[in-house]
């Protein structure tokens, strides 16, 4: 199974969340946050995660803490998501891949996200931990969620 990682920064100050829309791929057109594949250059997960949130947007996270996993059986992939407190830097977006733009904690737009998105987001912002798999079918639709008990 490919493994990536998912990139959730809360800017405590200003109760807001780094989120993005993507202009290209699978998820065209949906909102979420930043995050992609892991390479053979990272070492680790934290490292990745490092990476990919820089390269989408432009900042550098520091502490990133483990938040769970889901798995997509039907992708082949499995996201390791990480929550973030700490940055620093300019929102620089990878053109014509993804917007980046600041949210109101309080506005999350669940409305444009994908429904796996949606469903795990409530359950890691309460401080759970996320252990998820995602079925979904040719179409795109969310066709079963199961909980992941080890």
């Amino acid at each position: 199974m490919r493994e990536a990682t998912l990139s959730i920064i809360k800017d405590l100050k200003q109760n807001r969340f780094l989120m993005i829309k993507h202009l290209r791929g699978i998820n065209k057109g949906f909102v979420n946050f930043p995050g992609g594949k892991r390479e053979n250059q990272d070492i680790d997960l934290e490292a990745c995660v490092k990476r990919e949130t820089m390269e989408e947007t432009g900042l550098t996270i520091f502490d990133p803490k483990f938040a769970g996993y889901m798995e997509f059986p039907g992708m082949d992939i499995k996201v390791y998501v990480y929550i973030s407190t700490k940055f620093e830097g300019s929102i620089t977006p990878k053109k014509d891949e993804v917007e980046v733009f600041w949210q109101d904690a309080n506005r999350i737009p669940y409305d444009q996200m994908r429904t796996a998105d949606a469903d795990f987001l409530p359950l890691v912002l309460e401080g759970k931990t996320l252990k998820k798999r995602y079925f979904y079918a040719n179409d795109g639709s969310l066709t079963k969620i199961e909980q992941i008990v080890d």
